[in-house]
């Protein structure tokens, strides 16, 4: 995902360009939010801006750093970022590089997550990068249908990084060591744990978000939950 960067921090980018380091902390960063995709993290990232302002909520995604913020590298992170959200693995470096801050990640069924990333990508089609590699890793299934391409997406387990995200994310740091796991199925709930975790006002809102009935899971995908044990075990305690 590219991420529209405000002029402001342009021209402080280009005064200031120091990363952020074990050797450099950013102090002023109270809250690294990580966005799982499929997991209501647009939602999330504009309540944040409507609460603190958008100059104080940094989205770390492909074109911002996510590559290096995802494996504990350097940074360029704005000097009045307070929450870092976006598309980025949890590392062990994050907590000396950003030393005040929390973890907090949501999660969902993983069934429905996968069959919901699915819909997304299928909706996009060839303008999507994930969907190119969906299609080429899966050339002999019909993809007018999502019930096959997600039946043979599991299987198969044709894209790894697609059926098994919460196993590759929460590889470097587990899931019992973040500050706080919301899960999408009790949104409204979670988000006000967060919010008197974080000592703000947090509004429920709903973006980027496909009606319910598309992310209704059909019987026969149902049927496929042993193939995602893995991924069951880590967050089935936080659904």
């Amino acid at each position: 995902m590219s991420y529209r960067v405000l002029n402001s921090w342009k021209v402080e980018k280009l005064l200031f360009p120091r990363l952020n380091s074990r050797r450099l902390p950013h102090t002023n960063v109270n809250l690294l939010s990580h966005h799982i995709p499929k997991t209501a993290g647009s939602s999330l990232r504009t309540a944040f801006e409507q609460q603190v302002g958008k100059r104080a909520v940094y989205g770390v995604y492909e074109n911002t750093g996510a590559q290096a913020m995802s494996t504990g590298e350097s940074i360029w992170v704005p000097s009045g970022a307070k929450i870092l959200h976006g598309h980025y693995k949890p590392h062990q470096n994050h907590s000396v590089i950003f030393p005040h801050a929390m973890r907090a990640v949501w999660v969902r069924d993983p069934l429905e997550r996968v069959w919901s990333l699915v819909g997304h990508l299928l909706a996009l089609g060839e303008k999507h990068p994930h969907f190119k590699l969906l299609k080429s890793s899966m050339p002999r299934v019909n993809f007018n249908s999502q019930k096959n391409v997600v039946r043979e997406l599991i299987l198969q387990n044709a894209v790894d990084a697609f059926t098994h995200a919460y196993a590759h994310f929460f590889r470097s740091v587990p899931i019992n060591h973040f500050s706080f796991v919301g899960s999408k199925h009790k949104y409204d709930e979670g988000l006000t744990q967060l919010a008197d975790l974080l000592d703000i006002q947090l509004e429920p809102l709903q973006i980027n978000r496909r009606s319910n009935q598309s992310d209704k899971l059909p019987t026969s995908i149902k049927r496929l939950e042993m193939h995602l044990s893995q991924e069951y075990e880590i967050v089935s305690d936080y659904l």
